[in-house]
């Protein structure tokens, strides 16, 4: 039987695009979903066929609803005990369940606001990482370390097999808390402590969230890009040396590419961020020009700077050195299993109640994933100069 030509390519298409786009099984992520030209978030399948959605951070994990919902005054509100300046929404949420030291279970969606705070104030999730709910305290995904490759072959040539590797990843949720004290005499006269509170331990969180990203051991806390077996690198040296150039940084970019990734997003500390930004061109002492790669990548705001990657490395004699992270952060996935738990006591602690304070306790539970180690590049090695 002649089959056509047409028909057969048409088919090809619908199903390496059905494939690509929307996985099957084991949580493979797809590119761009609704037939948009943008990206709108990762989606992974599980074993039983439920699609799990994860959100850029212009997404929120919080609902419209509850955008004139402030945890930090129903927090000022609950130690106080006065709710006179809540407005109905928070009277509502006030009144959530009770927790083990007297304080209270925050609604889900009015704790993923303090998420959602928490997202906007992470270095990686601006640089473009994923959010993704996790309906169990453990996920297991999938990711792509090796792609396969295409050939042309005349006619009744056999094509030569190749291989595209896949390794699961495994979430697994561990416990991130917030514990701050605070004077009930402050709460009492300043309406607005509350809103300080709640903005500082989100900071709290968003800070803890970049360097488990970046840096996480992955023994007792998420694995991050630093600990991955197959992020490349780059050094300054056995022993380090100072930036002088944006050579290295170029390579780094560059090693993204050989990988078939496209490197969106730099991230390092601002020592070296600095350090950049007074680099001068030997025989003029203009400022250095920058080459096209980071010049994009600077362009499109995706150049950063935290404090969280620290500059006491050791390399060689080396005790100063630091490191510069690039790479398309999309594949920096955030697992959260447990919305915010907010509790507090007057009580507890050495001396709370002597000294009229209260502890507050903030906690979630959260992994990180990497999804393709080779589509991310380090430098390490930088010192002073």
């Amino acid at each position: 039987m002649e089959i056509d030509r047409k028909q057969l390519e048409d088919f090809v298409y619908k199903k390496a695009k059905e494939i690509l786009l929307k996985p099957q099984g084991s949580g493979v992520p797809a590119g761009l979903v609704g037939g948009s030209d943008e990206p709108a978030g990762l989606v992974f399948e599980d074993q039983a066929g439920v699609k799990h959605r994860a959100l850029t951070l212009k997404e929120k994990l919080a609902g419209d609803s509850f955008e004139n919902v402030s945890i930090g005054k129903i927090l000022r509100a609950k130690i106080l005990g006065n709710y006179e300046n809540l407005n109905e929404m928070e009277t509502k949420s006030a009144g959530e369940g009770i927790g083990s030291l007297g304080g209270w279970m925050v609604d889900s969606s009015v704790s993923s606001q303090m998420i959602d705070l928490a997202r906007n104030l992470s270095v990686v999730q601006r640089a473009g990482a994923y959010t993704m709910t996790m309906p169990t305290s453990e996920m297991r995904l999938v990711c792509i370390t090796d792609d396969p490759t295409a050939e042309w072959v005349q006619e009744h040539g056999a094509i030569t097999e190749s291989d595209w590797t896949l390794s699961p990843i495994n979430l697994k949720a561990v416990s991130l808390g917030v514990l701050v004290r605070s004077s009930i005499e402050l709460l009492e006269d300043a309406p607005n402590a509350g809103e300080q509170l709640s903005a500082s331990m989100s900071k709290a969180i968003a800070l803890e969230m970049d360097r488990v990203a970046l840096l996480g051991a992955g023994a007792t806390e998420p694995r991050g890009i630093d600990s991955c077996g197959g992020i490349s690198t780059i050094s300054m040296g056995a022993n380090g040396a100072a930036l002088t150039t944006y050579d290295e940084l170029s390579e780094a970019i560059e090693d993204v590419a050989d990988h078939n990734g496209i490197a969106t997003a730099i991230i390092m500390a601002p020592r070296s961020y600095f350090a950049y930004d007074r680099l001068k061109a030997a025989t003029t002492n203009n400022r250095l020009e920058m080459p096209l790669s980071v010049q994009a990548i600077r362009d499109s705001g995706k150049l950063f700077h935290t404090n969280q990657i620290g500059i006491t490395d050791t390399q060689g004699t080396a005790t100063t050195a630091s490191k510069i992270f690039t790479g398309d952060f999309k594949n920096i996935l955030y697992g959260i299993r447990k919305n915010l738990e907010i509790e507090f006591t007057k009580s507890g602690g050495t001396n709370t109640f002597a000294k009229c304070e209260a502890l507050i306790r903030v906690r979630t539970r959260l992994d990180v994933a990497v999804l393709r180690e080779n589509h991310f590049s380090r430098i390490i090695g930088i010192i002073p100069a």
